[in-house]
């Protein structure tokens, strides 16, 4: 009898949610594959900052973990902006 041990690589995919192992928000995967300046395949992900501006970069599978793709309520933390329009009553 044969027995195989495979040792699998975490499957990362387009539209997948993940956070840094060492913490920072959560992003949105947008492209997976080879990059031209290091081997291997490299995650391409966005998100948006404290300031709502939109922000990418590339990972590495190594440095991501997956998250759940919706939020607990719990979890949820509200923040409030200036707005630019005032009330002219």
């Amino acid at each position: 009898m044969l027995t195989a041990t495979c040792t699998q690589m975490a499957q990362f995919f387009v539209g997948d949610v993940v956070t840094l192992k060492v913490g920072g928000p959560r992003m949105t995967i947008t492209d997976v594959g080879p990059v031209q300046f290091a081997d291997g395949d490299w995650l391409r992900c966005q998100w948006f900052d404290d300031r709502g501006e939109l922000r990418q970069d590339l990972f590495s599978r190594d440095d991501v973990k997956r998250e759940p793709r919706s939020i607990s309520p719990g979890s949820v933390h509200l923040r409030s902006y200036a707005s630019p329009i005032r009330n002219a009553f």
